[in-house]
């Protein structure tokens, strides 16, 4: 919009608010007016009238009826009431349009509104007094803002028309000078060599036309300066075509030597990438130090065993993550270039852990670089090898000392038990051997073992018979261990069989002092097993805890605590696990981890040979092709876990 423009509307916009505000100022007048000075007149005078018509007639009602109705015609009337001496309305006039206010008696005592004018009135006759009221509409007309509102909007439309006017002719006055001044700018377009120039006379435009002038002077200056520079810059592109084709040649040399270049970074890139996956796949970790121990270089094994990145480790002495290389000379004479040191069996600490490793120092083969290669090789699976091969040499040599030491008990012991069933035998009545030589010496039998009955000597023969069959039994456990020898698995109950162990295990004089506690087992669980030899097992692990549990039972210093052990079991889909947990000492990590060794006790020399468990994980893993486990710390008891398949398996596999 143009400045002209906005000009024109402002004034506009403040004329018609001038027109509004005088209207509104004249408006709140007339009302007023009205209302203070009309209203109260025009009640007034109408009053006036009906007194005079009371002073001639008072008695004629239907005149007054007709004087008031006239009175209502005017507009701001609206009802006028007349009433007796006794307070009653006698006549009451009204607009159409008015809704009736005034009430049917008169009372003074009332609050009248601002419209309404009451007056006494006298009679001719009578010399009691009339009450006339008048109830008037002090607001304006609606003809009273129709006509104004018509005049305002006629005054604003003639003033609009005038400024429209006036805007004309100003912008016919502003618009001249420019024309002149698109004039003579056009006149330059279209001569520009003829030095023409804006006329400074017309002082609306004078500053702009020397402005302009100035303008022009000062762009003839720049065209001859850039007519020069134009000459000069045609020289010197000349001279940067000549350099540009000189530039091309010598990149394109470049090209071809950077191209070859990065065929041969490649090539390099590639072998270094290789060299690096050949050393990286390495299971031992591999060091390049200098003559004063820094690190040149490493493989990833070796920053993984030191829980580092590849990159942080050069440059760094490796004495600060080995201490043992600080104690290592790490220098070879040059005598010795050749020669290979090694270190076998180093306990090594580092971030990941204690594990023996084997390190060998090889000398760098290179002139120009004092240097050595040292490997680190993780030997704890080999060691491992060692122990099982170990171990199995010690079965080997368990199983034939169990053969001869069974050849050895069979003899005494097969007479023990001989001897045993020959005096069963011979205490019977019902024997007539028995019988002749009883009564060769006046003998009751019957009386004589009622007498062995009463002092439990048949029990104490019948204890012996089974305590020889149960070391029968071991001794043939032995044997087949020490042959091989395969028995069938039997479907067995599991409960049943805890049961017999448990009847034969509190026969021995260290259990019947430990409270041992089998939970409820489901008489339905059964797994197929050899039931001598898993009560075997049992019976061991119940001995082991028994002799653990009263020798911690010296030195526990709680006096809430009793010795027990909790005998357990679980059936899983493929397995039957049974648990025999005590609340003795427990084992550190050392005996645990040696614990299924043959010949390994913790007992004083001459109170155990080292046997009973090793032969217990024999059964458990080589006949029921099952798993023994211990979990255990120190002052937290110990518990065996037995893991036997629920499906019969072939011994031979």
């Amino acid at each position: 919009m143009l400045v002209r423009q906005k000009v024109i509307t402002a004034t506009i916009i403040t004329c018609i608010f001038i027109t509004l505000l005088a209207t509104i100022s004249y408006i709140i007048a007339a009302d007023r007016v009205g209302r203070e000075q009309l209203a109260p007149e025009i009640s007034r005078a109408y009053s006036d009238i009906f007194q005079l018509q009371l002073l001639q007639n008072s008695n004629d009602i239907l005149a007054l009826q007709t004087l008031a109705n006239s009175m209502v015609q005017h507009y701001q009337i609206k009802e006028i009431a007349l009433y007796n001496a006794q307070r009653d309305r006698i006549i009451y006039e009204c607009t159409y349009t008015c809704v009736s206010n005034l009430p049917i008696y008169f009372d003074s005592s009332l609050e009248v509104p601002p419209s309404q004018f009451t007056y006494s009135l006298s009679t001719k006759n009578s010399a009691e007094y009339l009450n006339l009221t008048i109830d008037t509409d002090i607001e304006l007309p609606k003809f009273f803002y129709a006509d104004t509102l018509s005049t305002t909007l006629f005054i604003v439309s003639i003033s609009t028309l005038i400024l429209f006017f006036l805007y004309n002719l100003i912008r016919h006055w502003q618009r001249a000078p420019y024309k002149n001044l698109l004039t003579t700018i056009k006149k330059i377009q279209s001569q520009p060599n003829d030095k023409i120039r804006f006329d400074k006379n017309d002082a609306d435009t004078a500053q702009l036309s020397n402005a302009l002038n100035h303008l022009i002077i000062v762009n003839e200056d720049r065209e001859q300066v850039l007519t020069k520079e134009k000459e000069k810059a045609e020289s010197a592109r000349i001279r940067a075509i000549r350099l540009s084709n000189e530039t091309r040649y010598t990149n394109e040399k470049l090209a071809q030597e950077i191209t070859i270049r990065r065929s041969v970074e490649a090539q390099l890139t590639h072998t270094r990438s290789f060299l690096d996956s050949i050393i990286d796949s390495m299971p031992s970790a591999l060091f390049t130090l200098d003559h004063r121990g820094y690190i040149i270089q490493c493989n990833q094994q070796a920053a993984d065993w030191l829980a580092c990145e590849r990159q942080p480790l050069v440059g760094k002495r490796l004495a600060n993550y080995i201490e043992m290389f600080d104690r290592v000379d790490l220098n070879f004479d040059d005598k010795l270039k050749t020669e290979v040191k090694k270190f076998e069996r180093i306990k090594l600490t580092l971030p990941i852990g204690n594990f023996p490793a084997d390190i060998t120092l090889y000398p760098l083969k290179d002139k120009n670089l004092n240097g050595l290669v040292i490997r680190i090789d993780d030997i704890s699976q080999r060691e491992k090898m060692e122990e099982v091969i170990m171990q199995t040499e010690k079965m080997k040599s368990v199983g034939g000392l169990a053969a001869g030491m069974a050849h050895e008990i069979n003899n005494p012991l097969g007479a023990i038990l001989q001897g045993v069933q020959n005096v069963q035998r011979r205490i019977q009545p019902g024997h007539n051997a028995n019988q002749q030589s009883a009564e060769k010496y006046n003998l009751d039998l019957n009386a004589m073992n009622r007498y062995l009955e009463e002092r439990q000597i048949l029990k104490f023969i019948n204890n012996i018979k089974d305590a020889g069959q149960r070391a029968a039994s071991i001794v043939s456990n032995m044997l087949q261990f020490s042959r091989g020898n395969q028995k069938s698995l039997s479907q067995t109950s599991v409960k049943e069989l805890l049961e017999r162990a448990l009847n034969i295990a509190r026969a021995d004089l260290e259990l019947k002092t430990i409270d041992i506690q089998l939970n409820d087992i489901d008489a339905e669980m059964t797994l197929q097993c050899i039931p001598s030899e898993l009560e075997q097992v049992i019976l061991n692990l119940l001995q082991n805890a028994a002799q653990a549990l009263l020798e911690y039972k010296e030195v526990v210093v709680s006096q809430d605590w009793k010795p027990q052990i909790n005998i357990t079991t679980e059936q899983q889909s493929e397995h039957v696990i049974i648990k025999v947990k005590d609340n003795g000492p427990g084992m550190n990590d050392e005996t645990r981890r040696r614990i299924f060794e043959p010949f390994f006790t913790t007992k004083d020399v001459g109170l155990g040979t080292g046997l009973g468990l090793s032969v217990s994980y024999f059964i458990i893993t080589a006949h029921h092709q099952g798993q023994l486990d211990v979990i255990s710390s120190p002052n937290q008891g110990a518990c065996f876990i037995i893991k036997l398949p629920n499906q019969a398996i072939s011994i031979n596999s």
